[in-house]
């Protein structure tokens, strides 16, 4: 039974960060992701191609290196997936709550609720026994 979770698991990481490419790309390139280019939800008016919004596309690009370097621990049964996962975490939040208005979607909501699921995962018992004999 963990070494099926830990794959879903791993799976679940890797999905998640992949996600966050739409911020990334919404805001660094002319690609058409379905970002619109009204203000935030913060106060201001920035855009996702505002100097600002780069920044905030360049946390959704941090969220997914974290996001995957968290799968790519898992599956090598390194100790430190947790803390890459909290540390994705984190930023994921940080990177996709202020665009809820303007991204494509549920999108948004789907990032927060698959950071909520990974949160509640870190905190299952079971996480701890994902290494198997590591």
């Amino acid at each position: 039974m963990t070494d099926l979770f830990r794959i879903l698991v791993i799976v679940f990481l890797v999905m998640h960060g992949i996600g966050h490419v739409i911020w990334f790309l919404g805001a660094w390139t002319s690609i058409r992701v379905g970002m619109k280019d009204g203000p935030w939800i913060l106060p201001g008016n920035v855009t996702i191609r505002s100097a600002l919004g780069r920044l905030w596309g360049l946390l959704a690009l941090l969220a997914l290196i974290y996001l995957e370097a968290a799968a790519v621990a898992l599956l090598g049964q390194s100790a430190s997936w947790r803390q890459m996962t909290y540390v994705g975490v984190i930023v994921s939040l940080v990177a996709v709550t202020p665009w809820l208005r303007q991204s494509p979607g549920s999108t948004p909501i789907n990032a927060i609720l698959a950071d909520m699921a990974l949160l509640f995962v870190l905190a299952l018992p079971l996480s701890e026994e994902l290494l198997g004999n590591a």
